[in-house]
């Protein structure tokens, strides 16, 4: 049995119970007050009610229309799927990135790997000056690039 018919079955016995509850309030009450005035009770009992049922149907309403208040031509249209790059230039980008910040990863990591490439004697790009030993520009590693790919 799923789940929202359980919940309604015990709301319905729920209410089954409160129902007989407040009738059995209601029937000593009514007979308590004085034969002029039962009338009247018994038409405010009876508005009560139909309050009750006013809100319930008014609800019931509200949540039927609130379900189907977009419709499909007027939803926005699902995201593009995101563009997804090839772990191989991940891996090649982050090298660069990663040998312009650090003159050391640039000599053990980027260099060998870039004279290798080249097969041939290819120049050392000029270390930058300074006291923190950052790698070479993005400029110069540029250049050995498209000096490997000059190569035959």
């Amino acid at each position: 049995m799923p789940a929202s018919a359980r919940r309604s079955g015990r709301r319905l016995a729920g209410g089954a119970i409160v129902a007989t509850l407040l009738a059995l309030v209601a029937l000593p009450v009514y007979l308590l007050i004085s034969p002029p005035w039962r009338p009247a009770a018994l038409r405010l009992s009876c508005a009560v009610v139909v309050a009750f049922g006013c809100i319930h149907a008014r609800r019931w309403a509200r949540d039927a229309f609130a379900a189907d208040a977009i419709s499909p031509f007027d939803a926005p249209p699902a995201p593009p799927p995101a563009a997804v790059l090839d772990a191989g230039f991940c891996k090649l980008r982050d090298d660069l990135t990663a040998s312009t910040r650090n003159q050391r990863y640039f000599d053990v990591i980027l260099w060998p790997r870039l004279s290798a490439l080249a097969g041939a004697e290819l120049p050392r790009p000029p270390e930058r000056r300074g006291v923190n030993r950052r790698g070479p520009s993005l400029h110069a590693l540029e250049g050995i690039v498209a000096r490997i790919e000059r190569l035959p």
